[in-house]
Formats: C-alpha cells, structure tokens, sequence
C-alpha cells in the first residue's frame, strides 16, 4: 500500500482568521487516493482545534467554531518593507508540526495545497521542511499553483506542480490512479480531523457569472449542480458521524443552483437540527420570500449578502449582477421572513483601481439604518480576469495581497485608510463589527 502525506501549510501574512476555512480540495484529495488504497497522513497546519494546538495554546472561538489562528511573528519580505504591520506566521508552531511528523512513516509522496496567492511564502517554507526530511517525490496543487503556474515550477522546488483539479490530472503522472468526474468523489475527508467544529461542502461548482475581479471561471469550466437529494445524504452523514453541527457552503453562486430550494425543503422536513452558514455572499437577486422564508425554517444562521456597492456605475462594470432596489428587496424578504437585521451581513467591494472613496461611503452610509453588519471586502487584483489582467505588477503573487492595496497610489492608499478608520469608529459606535 502505498503512503502519502496530506499538508495544508502555514498562512504567511499580515492578517489571517479562520472564517469557516477548511482545504477543501485537500480534503477531497484525501479520499480521492484513499479509494485507491492509498494510506494516508493527513496534517492541517491551520487546526486550531489539534490537541498539540490546544495543549499549548488558549483558542477562543465564537458559537460557530470561528476565531483567531496562533501565530508567529515572522520578517517580511523585501517587497513589503514599507507596509507598516507586522508579518506574521499564522497556524501550529514549526515545533508542533516537527513533532507530528515524528509520528509519520517515509511517505511515497507529499501533497501539499496552496490557496491564495499571496501566500505562497508558507508553503515554500512547508516544502524546504519536507525536503529536508523525506526522500518522498512532493507534489503541489491549489489555487496559487493553477494561476500562477509558471512561477510555482520556477521557484517552489516541487517534483510536480499540478494546474487544475487533482482527480482530473494526477493520473497522468501516478501509476493505478484513474480519471474522476468531481461530482464522482467521497465525501472530503472529514473523520482525518480529530474535532471539528463546522464542515464545508458544495451543492455546485463554478458560476453562471463572469465578474471582471474574479477567477472562478479560470479554475473552474461552467456551472454544474448536484441533486438535492445527494447533497442531503452528505449533510446527514456529517451529521450523524462526525457529530458536526454547522454547515458551510462553499458555493460561489449558490442561489443560482436549481436544486437549492429543494435541498432547503428535504432540511425542514428531516428536522435536522443543524446551523447552516453562506460566507461566500449570496447574490441579492435571487433571495426572493420563499428562499429567505425557507432559510430561515431551516436553520440558517450566517447570511451573507453581496451588495458590493450602490454606485450605479460601479454596479454596471462590476457585472450587474445587483441594483440597489433589488437588494433591499432581498434584505425585506429576509426580515419578512423572520431574520434580525444583526444576523444579516453585507459585503461592501472597496479597493478598487478608481474607485471613487465617496461612493463607498455612500454605500456605507445607505446601509447604517438598516442595522446589518457591513463588511468591507478589500480588492485584490488576480490573473486571469478582466480587471487583474490590466496590471503588469501581477508576475509577482505577493503583490496580489489586498492588505497592501497594490492597484492604487500612496495618496490613494492614504485616504482609504483614513475611510476605514472612520468606518471602524462608526462601526464600534453602533455596535457592529
């Protein structure tokens, strides 16, 4: 039987937090080869509920398993010597990790993910780790490797560098591994974790949308759903084996999957007592009364809204996916239905190459009355879409990080954060976060 070694690495950042964060594709990974009779190991470096993890450090988390990630404090790279925030390691200690590692036999191969893009410094570190440890061939996959893939075999010092979807590729390159259609995959590989405290899944993959910031097209062809019907059995299973209580969905258009308000229905009627969450943003358009009444009787408990901005013009070049009206509309339908205004949360879109800061204090201040939590979600250029593609800084994935605001001028980058400031007092003024 042959061995591999799973590993979803350290963030290297200036911010991180786990808001409902788990390798998904790793996981998927996992039972992907496990049904090749492969045994496998299994480390998330991100686990704050590890024993190790939890032996040494004192984790705070909210109702829903969410909280801060250990950390230390690591130098920044030269590209980032005149950002004035510190730089951090964030998840297990190198001492924690080297000690699980001790419990691992020599592997016959290493899978290591990478996510974002800017992140990519963690798992350099991971790899120089294992390379100094195990004779094992290691291979990469991810989202940073699929976009920025040229870079990824020039400087991660892998054996393999995988661009796309694993049961798609690996095949090629794995002697007795055989094709697989996503919607063919285990369930991820959940029961590798020793507790959990949420699990994530997908009722579909892809979008119908072609947002000028966003890559999910890139990464992933078209719009595919699952029936209602398997996407329970899935629930259930969590459920009843893993002892899990919340339910995160990972979709990028969830509300766009046809089988949704079915999948809603077969939850209510199962009586399945079980917190269902939507970080991703649910598209304002679609949350019409019968979707919003039926999340409501089926437990949801994180509402997650993209408004992005109230800009007509802005609303326009980002894909016109929502009007203003159409999202109060929603946000009615989600108060008819039972929701508190504090338990729906708004994603404003700020960052942006000529954003005019006056509209996204407009935005903000358009939603202060209705008493939902604003979030603003920082723009971060990415390869492969309409708008990153326009700046030619993009060779290197660092400069990719939103905290640094890489598309906009000093001056530029001085007066956002001075808007930030004055949304976070406002914010703490009226009790949101």
């Amino acid at each position: 039987m042959k061995r591999a070694l799973l590993i979803n690495p350290w963030i290297y950042d200036f911010k991180a937090y786990d808001f409902f964060l788990k390798p998904l594709g790793l996981l998927y990974l996992a039972s992907y080869l496990r049904q090749h009779n492969f045994e496998i190991f299994f480390i998330d470096c991100l686990d704050r509920n590890h024993p190790l993890v939890l032996k040494n450090f004192k984790i705070k988390k909210d109702e829903y398993g969410r909280g801060k990630f250990p950390y230390t404090f690591i130098e920044k790279p030269e590209i980032y010597k005149n950002v004035k925030r510190r730089y951090k390691c964030y998840g297990m200690p190198k001492e924690i990790l080297l000690e699980i590692l001790e419990g691992i036999k020599e592997p016959d191969y290493i899978f290591i993910t990478s996510v974002m893009t800017y992140w990519y410094l963690g798992t350099f570190e991971i790899i120089k780790l294992l390379r100094e440890r195990y004779k094992a061939k290691i291979i990469l996959g991810g989202i940073y490797p699929t976009l920025y893939y040229e870079h990824a075999q020039k400087y991660a010092n892998a054996d393999l560098v995988i661009k796309g979807r694993a049961e798609e590729e690996l095949y090629k390159y794995i002697d007795n591994l055989k094709k697989k259609d996503f919607f063919d995959l285990p369930y991820p590989a959940y029961d590798l974790y020793h507790h959990l405290d949420y699990v994530c899944l997908l009722t579909s993959i892809g979008c119908l949308y072609r947002c000028p910031y966003c890559a999910v097209n890139y990464l992933t062809k078209g719009f595919r759903v699952r029936k209602a019907e398997e996407v329970l059995k899935e629930i259930k299973y969590y459920a009843e084996k893993l002892k899990v209580k919340n339910i995160v969905f990972y979709d990028d258009a969830l509300l766009l999957n046809p089988e949704f308000k079915k999948l809603l229905k077969l939850i209510i009627e199962e009586k399945l007592d079980l917190n269902f969450h939507t970080p991703n943003g649910l598209h304002p358009r679609y949350v019409d009364e019968e979707i919003s009444y039926l999340m409501k009787k089926a437990n949801f408990k994180s509402i997650y809204l993209s408004l992005e901005t109230i800009d007509e013009e802005w609303q326009e070049k980002l894909g016109n996916k929502v009007k203003t009206e159409e999202f109060l509309k929603a946000y009615n339908n989600l108060i008819d239905a039972g929701f508190l205004p504090e338990e729906i949360e708004v994603y404003l879109l700020i960052g942006l190459p000529n954003q005019d800061l006056a509209t996204i204090k407009r935005s903000i201040q358009f939603l202060l009355p209705l008493k939902v939590k604003i979030h603003l979600a920082e723009y971060s250029p990415i390869p492969f879409t309409l708008m990153g593609d326009s700046f030619s800084f993009l060779t290197e994935p660092l400069l990719t990080n939103n905290t640094i605001f890489p598309c906009l001028k000093e001056e530029e980058k001085r007066k956002l954060e001075e808007l930030k400031s004055w949304f976070h007092q406002i914010s703490k003024n009226n009790q949101f976060d």
